[in-house]
């Protein structure tokens, strides 16, 4: 069953849209470079990772939904559809508001990808094998946006003499969305033929409130780091422009607080609600889902900082450098990820878990005290470290999901629980960027600008300021991404407090 070819396709399919999630953590500096942006408005350019992650939130639960109603090969069939024309889009985009267009659509259909495989599964699997499916799609999934920076790194690496290689990240995922396509139309099994369901099914307003409370408390905090900004204070000190949503920060916070109000109260009422509203009931779920969700923020943090960071030092090949250097922390993940069930056979599962978060905690800890601006090879240990960590953690904060629900929702249980470690990834990004830039802020704005001096020519004023720039600015830069470090070991440190919640589970 297993092997049909509609499940391989759906997996396959699930891979590559979960690797677009981090894959732009090793193609971002060539991004930056071959469009033309301004490398210091990282609040601006970070909507790349943002804008596909949002999009892949929001649309989890409303395919889900959509293919009861309209059955599961169309709705394939239609993610896909979606899914092939935001890559092309992305590919081709000569800006930076085109490859953000083009990741919302890819983002659409990539997240509408991940329930419709979960739910196909769930159809044409007998129950004895049901549970197995679903966690199978879940660990694809999961080891898809684990290497990501890897696969992206690989093909840097391979098409290196063509224009702007990074666009083969993006042209390499239409000939699989065809191959998926022609796989999910000749040899989908005859189990598709339900019975039309109401359109109420769909929690279309539900959906509707996530997304405005996504989008407006993540343009608010990534405006919010230029609030009362000076102008050589924060990123403007790297030549960074000013921010056009600042002014707007406190009315979007607004929104989402009202937004988020909003959706509560109608999620407690909806029939069919975007969350499983009886499950947040469960005290050992809601420490499920929050050990996710913070696991899923620091993780984010690590993977888009260390490209940052190669941008500020490295005068080389900053794509091949970041790339090399998310390799321990990817690769570590992976490997300890797969062996994750023998080590927790031979320690016990609540051991390995609490290992997990000590070595998270621990590892990115010691990146932000091996961090230096002449040579960013010395955190390599730190990064192999918190990645064996996280690796350990993967399986059991997917199993607990699971064990939290009785039958009938288990697959709501292990979607929700992923849809919270997403919202982690892109809460937690938005939050830490927008206080690094604050903190930049500060630093910055306690020193005297450069200024051209009386009888100074303008190449020698020029050549003053990038000195000023090399020589001071940089370093502030580089400490404020060590402490986005520490500050993401501090994250995963607070998930200490409901892994110990999930010790006991007196419900299930």
């Amino acid at each position: 069953m297993l092997a049909s070819p509609a499940i391989l396709a759906g997996l396959l399919c699930c891979f590559v849209s979960a690797v677009d999630l981090t894959v732009i953590a090793s193609i971002l500096p060539g991004m930056i470079g071959d469009l033309g942006i301004n490398t210091a408005d990282f609040d601006r350019y970070i909507w790349i990772v943002n804008s596909y992650l949002i999009a892949y939130v929001v649309a989890i639960p409303i395919f889900g939904r959509m293919s009861d109603h309209i059955g599961r090969q169309k709705a394939f069939m239609a993610c896909l559809i979606i899914f092939a024309i935001g890559s092309v889009m992305a590919a081709m985009a000569d800006s930076l508001s085109a490859v953000i267009i083009g990741r919302v659509i890819q983002g659409v259909g990539g997240g509408g990808l991940l329930p419709v495989t979960v739910a196909l599964a769930g159809d044409v699997l007998p129950a004895r094998m049901r549970l197995a499916g679903i966690g199978l799609v879940s660990s694809v999934e999961t080891l898809g946006w684990v290497l990501g920076p890897t696969w992206g790194a690989a093909i840097l690496a391979i098409v290196p003499s063509y224009h702007d290689p990074w666009r083969w990240v993006f042209w390499l995922n239409v000939p699989v969305a065809i191959f998926a396509f022609i796989a999910i139309w000749r040899g989908f099994p005859k189990t598709d033929d339900r019975k039309q369901r109401s359109l109420s099914d769909l929690d279309l307003l539900g959906t509707l409130l996530l997304a405005i409370v996504l989008v407006a408390s993540n343009l608010a905090l990534s405006s919010g780091g230029d609030h009362g900004a000076g102008v050589n204070t924060g990123l403007r000190a790297f030549g960074g422009t000013p921010n056009p949503l600042a002014e707007y920060m406190w009315p979007l916070i607004g929104i989402s607080i009202l937004g988020l109000i909003a959706l509560v109260l109608w999620e407690r009422r909806a029939s069919h609600p975007v969350f499983p509203v009886e499950l947040f009931r469960r005290g050992y779920f809601v420490a499920t889902v929050c050990a996710n969700f913070l696991i899923g923020a620091a993780l984010m943090v690590a993977m888009v900082n260390i490209p940052v960071l190669v941008s500020l030092t490295s005068s080389g090949n900053s794509s091949r450098d970041s790339a090399l250097l998310l390799i321990p922390l990817t690769l570590t993940i992976a490997v300890f990820a797969l062996v994750s069930g023998g080590v927790s056979a031979r320690i016990g599962e609540w051991t390995m878990v609490r290992l997990g978060v000590i070595l998270a905690a621990l590892g990115l800890g010691m990146v932000y005290f091996l961090i230096s601006s002449d040579s960013l090879w010395h955190m390599v240990p730190g990064l192999a470290i918190a990645g064996t960590g996280v690796g350990l953690l993967m399986a059991p904060l997917s199993a607990t999901a699971l064990d939290a629900a009785d039958d009938s929702n288990r697959g709501a249980a292990t979607s929700t629980a992923l849809l919270c470690r997403l919202l982690g990834m892109t809460i937690g990004m938005s939050l830490v960027t927008t206080a690094g830039i604050y903190r930049l802020q500060q630093l910055t704005g306690r020193l005297d600008p450069i200024v051209q001096e009386a009888g100074e020519s303008t190449a020698s004023y020029f050549v003053r300021q990038q000195e000023f720039v090399n020589e001071v600015i940089t370093p502030l830069g580089v400490q404020v991404m060590q402490e986005t470090f520490l500050v993401a070991a501090i994250l995963v440190g607070l998930a200490i407090i409901p892994v110990l919640r999930m010790k006991h589970n007196p419900e299930v």
